[in-house]
Formats: C-alpha cells, sequence, structure tokens
C-alpha cells in the first residue's frame, strides 16, 4: 500500500509539472487579470509597472489579509509625463523569485547574476545587485511573488530660481539598509540622473542573460501663472499660484522658494515674494507642483505693500497689495526649467529662462457673485492628471472621474452651478479606450439623488451638475460588464471650500 502511494505521488508530481500550471499562483485564484495575463508571456511570467502613485502603504506591508491583487489595483500605472525629479513606484511580479513561502523574498541581491535590476537614463546608469550597497526590492507578503521599490529621478546641477538654488543630481542607491523592508519602502532602491527630456528605462535580468525593460519619458514644462479669477472686490481675498511639476519639492528641499513679483495700477513697484510648494496628499503628490501666493487688498492711504513669507507648512506666502477700484493686477514668473521644444516649435536650453505674466482685475463696482468668471484650467488632458481612478472588481476596467471645476487646494470639486462630471473607461489590462460599455450612473449630494440614469459608455461621456451646497458627493457606477459590485467614488467638501 505504501509503494502505490508512493508511485500515486510521483505521477501527480509528474502530471503537475507537465501541464502548464502555474505552481508560483500562490493564492485562491484571485489574481488581478493582469497577473494572470502576465503568466503567459514570453518573459516567463514576469510583468512590470510603473505607478505615478505609491501603492504600498507601510501599515499594509506583509499583512495576512493583503494579496497582490490589492497592490495591483491600487497602481495608477503611468509611462510618461513624469518630472525631473520624480519618484517612479515599481511593482514587480516575478512568481519564479517566491523562493520561500515562509519569508519575505527579495531581488536584487542575488549573486548568481540572476536577479539584477539596473535603471539607465541618457544621463547615466546604476545598478543593483549583491556587489552594490542598494536596497532591494522587495515582496509585498509572504509567498506572493510580486516585488516593491521605487525609482528616483534625481535631475542634475542646474539653477532653478532667482535665487541660484540648483538641482541635486547623480546616481546613486537610495537607502542604506534593508531591515524588515523599511530601507526600500522609506527611501527606495536606485537613483539616476536626468536631464531636461528624455526617458529612463528599467531593466531586470529574470534569467541567465534574459532581460525585461520598462521606459518612462520625463520632460521639463512651461509652467502656468494665474489668478483663481479674473475679478476681484476690495473685501476680497486672491491666490495666484504658479503650477509646475519642474520646481523642487517634497522630498527635495521643502522650502525652495519661487520669486514671483506681484504689483497693481496703483503700487507699480509692488511687492517681490517667494512661492512656496504647497503639499497635497490627498491625490498624488509628484504630480501636483502647486506654489500658492494669498493677496490681501488693501486702501492706498493705509498702509504701504507688506510681505509675509510663511513657508509650506503655514499655508504659504502672504502679500498685503494696495490697489484701487479699477485697478489691474499683475503676476510675473521666470520660468527656469524649460522643454526642449515649446508648444509653437520654440527650442529652449537648459540656461534660457522665459517670463510668464497674469492680469486680473478689481470691480469698481460690488457685483453678483455669481456671476464673476472663475479662471478654470480648458485643457482635459491636464484635467486627468487630477482624475480619480478605480478599477472594477474584476479588473476588466479602469474607470476615472474628473470635474471641469474643481478646488486645487482640496482637489475636491468645486461648488458652482455649472460643474461637470467626466468620465473615462479603458480596458483594465491595457488601457486601451473601449465603447459600448453599458452601466448605471447614480449622482448624490448628501444623499440626494442628483442623477440616476442607465447609459451607453461612447468615449466622451460627460454629465452637467449644478453643485452649490453640499457636504458630499458620491458617484456610482454599477451593472458595469460582468461585475456585480457597486464601484463608488466619495467626494466630501471641505467648509473651507465653500
Amino acid at each position: 500500500m505504501f509503494v502505490k502511494s508512493r508511485y500515486f505521488a510521483f505521477f501527480f508530481m509528474l502530471v503537475l509539472l507537465t501541464s502548464g500550471f502555474p505552481l508560483n499562483a500562490n493564492n485562491d485564484g484571485g489574481i488581478l487579470p493582469t497577473a494572470d495575463a502576465a503568466v503567459q508571456t514570453k518573459e516567463n511570467g514576469n510583468k512590470i509597472f510603473f505607478c505615478e502613485n505609491n501603492p504600498i502603504k507601510k501599515t499594509e506591508y506583509d499583512k495576512p489579509h493583503m494579496k497582490p491583487q490589492d497592490y495591483m489595483s491600487k497602481c495608477i500605472e503611468r509611462t510618461e509625463g513624469y518630472s525631473w525629479g520624480s519618484r517612479i513606484y515599481v511593482l514587480l511580479w516575478a512568481p519564479g523569485f517566491n523562493a520561500d513561502d515562509k519569508k519575505i523574498d527579495t531581488l536584487g541581491n542575488d549573486g548568481d547574476g540572476q536577479g539584477l535590476i539596473t535603471l539607465t537614463s541618457r544621463d547615466g546608469s546604476v545598478r543593483a545587485d549583491s556587489k552594490s550597497s542598494c536596497n532591494s526590492f522587495i515582496e509585498t507578503g509572504r509567498d506572493h511573488g510580486l516585488f516593491y521599490g521605487s525609482m528616483k529621478l534625481r535631475g542634475f546641477s542646474t539653477t532653478v530660481n532667482d535665487d541660484g538654488v540648483r538641482m541635486y543630481g547623480g546616481d546613486r542607491c537610495e537607502g542604506s539598509g534593508n531591515y524588515n523592508g523599511q530601507g526600500t519602502l522609506d527611501d527606495g532602491v536606485l537613483g539616476v540622473k536626468t536631464g531636461q527630456d528624455g526617458a529612463v528605462t528599467m531593466s531586470f535580468e529574470y534569467a541567465e542573460n534574459k532581460w525585461m525593460h520598462k521606459s518612462a519619458t520625463h520632460t521639463w514644462r512651461i509652467a502656468d501663472l494665474s489668478f483663481n479669477a479674473e475679478e476681484y472686490e476690495m473685501t476680497d481675498e486672491a491666490t495666484v499660484t504658479i503650477k509646475d511639476l519642474d520646481g523642487l519639492r517634497y522630498p527635495f528641499d521643502k522650502r525652495t522658494g519661487y520669486q514671483m513679483h506681484i504689483w497693481s495700477d496703483t503700487d507699480e513697484g509692488g511687492v517681490e515674494v517667494n512661492a512656496y510648494w504647497k503639499p497635497n496628499y490627498r491625490g498624488t503628490p509628484q504630480m501636483h507642483g502647486d506654489y500658492p501666493v494669498k493677496i490681501t487688498f488693501i486702501d492706498p492711504d493705509r498702509r504701504e505693500s507688506t510681505v509675509r513669507e510663511l513657508y509650506y507648512k503655514s499655508g504659504g506666502s502672504e502679500v498685503e497689495l494696495k490697489v484701487s477700484p479699477g485697478d489691474n493686477i499683475y503676476a510675473q514668473y521666470y520660468d527656469r526649467t524649460l522643454p526642449a521644444f515649446g508648444p509653437n516649435g520654440e527650442k529652449y536650453s537648459t540656461e534660457d529662462k522665459l517670463l510668464i505674466k497674469t492680469i486680473a482685475r478689481i470691480a469698481e463696482v460690488k457685483s453678483d457673485p455669481t456671476e464673476r468668471k472663475i479662471v478654470q484650467e480648458k485643457d482635459d488632458s491636464h484635467a486627468k492628471q487630477f482624475a480619480f481612478t478605480k478599477y472594477t472588481s474584476n479588473g476588466e476596467y479602469l474607470v476615472s472621474v474628473w470635474w471641469n471645476q474643481w478646488d486645487w487646494w482640496t482637489n475636491q470639486p468645486s461648488l458652482q452651478p455649472d460643474n461637470s462630471l467626466n468620465i473615462s473607461i479603458v480596458e483594465g489590462l491595457t488601457e486601451k479606450p473601449v465603447s459600448d460599455v453599458s452601466y448605471t450612473l447614480n449622482v448624490s449630494s448628501d444623499g440626494n439623488s442628483m442623477i440616476d440614469q442607465e447609459s451607453t459608455y461612447d468615449g466622451t461621456d460627460k454629465f452637467s451638475l449644478s453643485l452649490t451646497d453640499t457636504d458630499l458627493i458620491e458617484v456610482v457606477f454599477s451593472n458595469m460588464g460582468e461585475v456585480d459590485e457597486s464601484l463608488k467614488f466619495k467626494f466630501k467638501i471641505d467648509s473651507n471650500a465653500k
């Protein structure tokens, strides 16, 4: 009987080994379709995800309730539009490197050459292997086969503002230790020098002399400078904001100021003030480059215009500006991080700078606030940077929603009577556009239904909404594809934004 059992066990293992069944599929079949599809790829089932956001929290690292697909579903994939100082968060699906189902495995520290990871740009290259001091890629959980690390774009030494502050640059390993994964979680793995524009490529040796690659582009861009309204009254508080992803900000130098000149027809000399980056952790921090300055208007007979610099911790710098009804008010800023080519074919070097101006007006007569023209970003592609995205529970679709008018400081929809909700639906795996996808949309304000209808996605779904007085907006998608569960987006309106 014992002999028969032994032969049966051998026969069973032989069937498994020859059947093509992925032995490293270490969960109950709930792996995200992205990962399932990758199991049959030419790169031995491996796949690299570049995420603009950090898909792993310290509190969710190596936790029994977390599965590989939980981290994959949180990843907002991006392979373009990074800045020269961005951090790319990486998920590496490599089930063959899940060596021990009882331990957290690592990549980038193997001695036989397999598992080597490199990061290369036009300007430099750095590698993580057993001979380097780099932090390793770490498994997201025991028996996951999904590894996590981040790649730092480190820029190069050049002047970025009127005070002569320079970017850092250089190629180096990130961090200095990997105790219980904390080095990787805190500092990342690799950092590479990056220039005015170009691309970075991560390479992974998954078998001897067999490599897979993933690339992402980066560029400088022309900054935007704008007031938050076209018209103000003397009693209003204005905000003028530099929007520039190229600026030095967390985690580089939280107190790097960018000089802005603000003046009016009454006070032609005006004031010089440093604008500081305002963190926005409700969205994706590295994709926000806002440097705001608050302006209070004062009577010309009262006192001189003044400046108070409060840095990022206290809400940014403040200015008191002398104005009179009927004045134009002005702001200007020199952008020193320009793309290689401008929108009209202009060529810029790393030494060039561009003067950017904006104008608003002080109303002669007090007008109806509901009739004021609010300055809004018109470019939908830019608006999509501030979209909220979620996968359906089966990973079939990636759904994004964004608002025509939103509050820059909270990344929440603005309370406007003519706001609009935009919807994008793409394939979850490839992110290719889709059409003829039916769904049911319900939008409610503080529990009161505003939209409840069935729709068929045609690629340009847009719904007009009047948002005037609400604390909570809930957007719910149901009956989408083969998914039974609802997909919910919630927008909590800050009291200060009303």
